[in-house]
């Protein structure tokens, strides 16, 4: 009897001390009961693994890899996935003589298949075995860790782990919490006011991912979007746009999209939603102005464009305003406008020519800006004789003393400095002097070349281009656009 006793007192101790060892290895474990006859414990295993995992989404509610002949409906890389709760009890008489148990839980709803968790389990048991029936806790939680760091093998490059449609919300927010959790706890060096900030009062740039403080963020985007600069509304990281145009060599997607920052993202750094409604406006303001299609109002109170299916207008803040941050190389950008002055033949036919305001709804014909008077009238464009002597003088001073860009057409007047002119609404490179395109990498050749009609002409001009009489200098130069 008092032997049998010792023998159970020396098992007890035996779970004791690897219990007291375990949680000073993992200080999270908890242990829910220490009695003679059970030790039971429970700890969390994060499953994050080493590199972020391809994860697609089917239609259908089909099991996990089941190899089903449904197509993916999108895909996702996801970083870290729902942590599994592991439990153990450690039974009388272990670890000799019986092993201890194992149960693994995942979240609701589960990720892990249930065939892969049996599997899970069954494997503490042989680590037992093989541990030659000893302490085998630390050897266990081990073991589940590095498979976590595999995603405990269920997916590869040509087979990437596939899940219902219905679980991706739930997949991605999980992720994009935990990844928040991680950030915040970081420390970062803010590239703009160079101080080193938590990651709570940071912001990571979804497209380059470098970090800076939201305050210097917020100071610098709500300057830029109060006073127009719409395009320095971008990384400020210096170098940033080269490095991404490499990266996106190769990425066709990619490369269909401007610098600037989505609306989403500047409602994240937090700007204001007033702000952000603003930065959009401006957005769609140069698409219309830039777009060779875009037909306005001829009503001079409204001047509004009109509605177009090429650039909508803007409802929602993250849904409607997609296409503003995508360029587009389709076939209308060779869209050539029609010439009031020239002859009719070049007309757009009567069943093109009614447009729609799309801020008063008045409906006008784009050859004659009258009310639209159906397709069953004839009707031609307002010719130079008809203009008024305010839109003549107008049109005379536009001619003479602006340039248009190669590009877009919008005409610009300088107000001082060299002829290297860079476009304010499509970012083209050109010269003032003849409106040529000008090499990005080396815009100065053009006035370098003795056979350019603006060879030294450099600084011609650099006083300005404006009429002798409303300068005190003489001519001189400006950046100011002129809408014609």
């Amino acid at each position: 009897m008092s032997i049998e006793t010792s023998e159970n007192d020396a098992l007890d101790d035996d779970r004791s001390i690897e219990v007291s060892s375990i949680q000073a290895i993992y200080p999270e474990i908890t242990l829910e009961e220490a009695s003679p006859t059970s030790f039971k414990l429970h700890l969390e295993i994060p499953v994050s693994p080493l590199e972020p995992q391809k994860v697609v989404f089917r239609r259908s509610s089909l099991d996990i890899n089941d190899g089903g002949d449904t197509m993916p409906e999108n895909y996702a890389m996801i970083s870290h996935f729902p942590s599994l709760r592991l439990s153990i009890e450690l039974p009388k008489g272990y670890p000799s003589s019986r092993p201890p148990t194992f149960h693994i839980l995942d979240s609701q709803p589960a990720w892990l298949p249930v065939r892969r968790k049996e599997e899970l389990v069954a494997d503490g048991r042989r680590i037992w075995e093989e541990c030659g029936r000893d302490m085998v806790l630390f050897a266990y939680i081990d073991y589940l860790q590095q498979e976590s760091y595999q995603l405990f093998s269920l997916s590869s490059e040509d087979s990437p782990l596939a899940f219902p449609l219905d679980m991706q919300a739930f997949l991605l927010d999980y992720d994009s919490k935990e990844q928040r959790r991680k950030f915040e706890q970081e420390t970062f060096n803010c590239e703009v006011c160079l101080e080193p900030k938590k990651g709570s009062v940071c912001h990571r740039l979804s497209r380059c991912s470098h970090v800076f403080c939201k305050a210097c963020l917020q100071d610098f985007y709500t300057a830029c979007i109060t006073e127009g600069d719409i395009a320095s509304v971008k990384c400020l990281s210096a170098g940033c746009a080269k490095e991404l145009a490499k990266l996106q060599d190769n990425d066709p997607v990619k490369r269909q999209r401007d610098a600037n920052l989505s609306p989403s993202e500047l409602l994240q750094i937090p700007l204001g939603k007033d702000l952000v409604e603003r930065y959009v406006s401006l957005k769609r303001k140069n698409k219309l102005e830039t777009d060779k299609r875009t037909v306005y109002c001829p009503r001079e109170w409204c001047q509004g464009a009109a509605r177009s299916k090429h650039h909508p207008k803007v409802n929602d803040l993250i849904s409607d305003c997609t296409y503003l941050f995508e360029k587009h190389d389709d076939e209308d950008t060779q869209f050539v406008p029609f010439d009031p002055k020239g002859p009719d033949d070049q007309l757009p036919p009567m069943s093109e020519r009614v447009a729609v305001c799309e801020d008063c709804d008045y409906a006008f014909c784009i050859v004659c800006r009258k009310g639209w008077h159906g397709e069953a009238a004839l009707c031609s464009p307002q010719r130079e004789a008809e203009l008024s002597a305010a839109e003549k003088a107008n049109q005379e001073y536009i001619e003479k003393y602006t340039s248009p860009c190669p590009t877009c057409s919008s005409r610009a007047q300088k107000s001082m400095g060299c002829n290297h002119m860079i476009c304010f609404k499509c970012g083209t490179h050109f010269c003032y002097l003849c409106s040529s395109w000008l090499d990005q990498q080396n815009p100065y050749k053009h006035f370098n070349d003795v056979r350019s009609s603006c060879h030294m002409r450099l600084w011609e001009l650099e006083a300005g281009d404006i009429p002798v009489e409303d300068g005190e200098n003489g001519p001189g130069v400006n950046t100011v656009p002129f809408e014609g």
